[in-house]
């Protein structure tokens, strides 16, 4: 890559000789422009200014120490400056160096000894350009980390990990500490339909799509759960944060024709209880006014991905297990709340159902029970609806596929965990033997195997990167123990990390 170099002198025969007696790309440089007084410069510098200027002293209209000012005062603090200079403008020359003039040369000058200067000048402004390049890569680097590191914990959240989450908050300190002191709050907003859990109508899947399509939008960092989105809003006084919900709003009512209901938590100022903040959102949200397991059974009953995964697979026997599960521990919350929890897992099922293509009036004749209605009659009337109205509908296509594939999902995001069958069991609510099975008839390997996979895949590239030593790319990947990480790695790979 060539400088660019402006060339300035009074005497047009002088400036000829510096444009076309110099080989300028020896030492780097392009000349951008040629004039014949101060005047004529500063106003092509200012438009488009070089990175380097040599210019006489003395020159009529403005002189070079009155251009290099001008300069200066504009802004232009860059520009590498060497002043041209007889031999009677010595004492002149050497006070220029004040305005920042890298050298003078001494008329006649051989045209060597210019490009010497000027070869000294190119490699001050490589160093400065790499050091800049190092700067603004140490800042992307940073600003990469924080985004990955607030990715991770917002996936932690929305997956209910806790362990996960707090080994992030552990782990990553320093992100944390970054954060520390700049205040933010949680805003939460969902379907007005949805929190009073209303019959869905037409349109209403799609509104929820429309919905995590504008939290995708905006410039903010959100958590996507099944039926709502959560804002991590930083740095926005009280009035920000109301505009910021209100153009949410106008623009969910104009696209949709449906209304949105929004929560806000308090404002907090240090970011390790941003899971709180986020839990206390949903929890003004929905209004959960019960004890907190069953405000967590609440919302766990709106991230079902099992259960979701099981109805587009048509997979009756896990569909029924899944339903019978979550009815057993509605069952054991106090009686106030079963009635809520129950009409939630109503409405719940309702949008897999309408985003399955199920017509809204089949899905109407899942709440066909009276006001007086017992939990047990609308527990009943939901199996009924699944066995007569939804799973005769259609043959199973793809079965267990999506259950496998949500659950490999979930492995990848969090490899670095000690995931067992059974903890996956647990959560997707499936035995583990079962599990196992689909999960190895699906994706051809168990699950332990398909975990070591992605981790494996990650070290790698860790390893690639050049910026981690190996026993952290063990314990990054998963493997406390490098002696155990080296063994898997040459089991699979065929060779030692190291090579």
């Amino acid at each position: 890559m060539l400088y660019k170099v402006v060339l300035v002198d009074d005497e047009a025969w002088i400036l000829a000789g510096l444009q076309n007696a110099i080989q300028w790309e020896d030492a780097g440089f392009l000349v951008a422009g040629t004039y014949c007084n101060g005047k004529e410069a500063l106003n092509a510098i200012l438009k488009d200014p070089p990175d380097a200027l040599l210019t006489d002293i003395k020159m009529p209209i403005l002189d070079g120490i009155s251009l290099v000012n001008q300069l200066r005062a504009a802004g232009l603090s860059q520009i590498e400056v060497v002043f041209l200079s007889g031999y009677d403008d010595f004492e002149l020359a050497q006070s220029s160096l004040r305005l920042g003039a890298v050298d003078y040369v001494l008329k006649p000058s051989e045209p060597e000894q210019i490009l010497e200067v000027f070869r000294r000048i190119k490699e001050r402004m490589d160093q400065r350009r790499r050091l800049e390049e190092e700067r603004q890569e140490a800042q992307e680097l940073v600003r990469s980390g924080v985004r990955a590191f607030k990715e991770s914990v917002f996936d932690c959240i929305a997956y209910g990990s806790d362990s996960r989450y707090e080994k992030m908050m552990s782990m990553y300190t320093r992100f944390v500490e970054r954060e520390k002191g700049k205040p933010f709050a949680v805003i939460s907003a969902a379907l007005k339909n949805t929190v009073e859990e209303g019959r869905p109508q037409e349109g209403e899947g799609e509104a929820i799509c429309l919905l995590k399509k504008l939290a995708r939008e905006t410039e903010v960092d959100f958590i996507e759960n099944q039926f709502s989105c959560s804002f991590i809003i930083s740095g926005l006084d009280m009035e920000e944060r109301e505009q910021f919900t209100q153009g949410l709003k106008r623009s969910f009512r104009k696209e949709s024709g449906k209304e949105l209901v929004c929560a806000q938590s308090q404002v907090c100022h240090d970011f390790r209880m941003v899971k709180a903040e986020y839990e206390r959102s949903l929890e003004r949200l929905y209004q959960l006014h019960m004890p907190p397991d069953t405000r967590r059974l609440y919302k766990s009953l709106c991230n079902d991905t099992a259960l979701k995964a099981a109805l587009e697979d048509r997979d009756r026997q896990v569909i029924l297990w899944s339903l019978k599960n979550w009815m057993v521990q509605i069952d054991k919350t106090q009686e106030e709340d079963r009635m809520r929890l129950l009409k939630r897992l109503i409405y719940c099922i309702s949008i897999y159902f309408s985003e399955l293509g199920v017509s809204v009036r089949t899905i109407s004749r899942l709440y066909d029970f009276g006001a007086e209605a017992s939990c047990e009659e609308v527990k009943e009337r939901i199996i009924s609806f699944v066995q007569s109205e939804f799973l005769k509908e259609t043959q199973s296509q793809g079965r267990n596929a999506h259950l496998c594939r949500e659950v490999a999902n979930y492995i990848s995001k969090n490899y670095s965990d000690e995931i067992t069958l059974n903890d996956l069991a647990d959560r997707f609510y499936i035995s583990p033997n079962y599990l196992g099975t689909l999960f190895k008839k699906n994706l051809g390997m168990g699950i332990r195997e398909y975990q070591t996979t992605i981790r494996l895949e990650q070290a790698d590239v860790l390893i690639a990167s050049r910026k981690f030593k190996l026993y952290q790319v063990a314990e990054m990947v998963g493997y406390p123990n490098y002696e155990y990480f080296r063994k898997i790695y040459c089991r699979y790979r065929g060779k030692n990390p190291s090579e």
